[in-house]
């Protein structure tokens, strides 16, 4: 569990930021496959491409926006949905607040060692 534990409210203060941060990385996620997949294909060659500063703009920003949520000390759990687990104490135990891109606000727990699947009302 994270040093930073998160009430209700102190989650959902972060959503206008976080949420923009997982659109943004989800787009530059799918990039940063294309460009893996791309770099493994010039491998086998001399290794060079025109695209390659772009590229490593795109996997810089992709670090950028992972340090972003690790700063926050967020559990990102799924990049496609925007899946994130806020640590927070809930009925007096280590406990994830759950929270995923579309959802007005935080709205659901689950203890610590379960996951999306247990999801509960807050």
């Amino acid at each position: 569990m994270a040093d930073k534990l998160y009430s209700i409210e102190e989650a959902n203060s972060l959503l206008p930021y976080l949420a923009p941060t997982l659109v943004e990385l989800r787009e530059k996620f799918e990039e940063a496959t294309k460009i893996r997949m791309n770099v493994a294909g010039i491998a086998a060659t001399n290794g060079w491409s025109p695209s390659r500063e772009e590229w490593s703009t795109t996997l810089a920003r992709v670090a950028e926006l992972m340090e972003r949520i690790e700063e926050w000390q967020l559990q990102l759990r799924d990049v496609n949905t925007g899946l994130v687990d806020f640590p927070s104490m809930v009925e007096g135990q280590e406990a994830w607040l759950c929270w995923r891109l579309g959802e007005a606000e935080v709205a659901y727990w689950h203890p610590e060692g379960e996951g999306f699947d247990s999801r509960r009302p807050l």
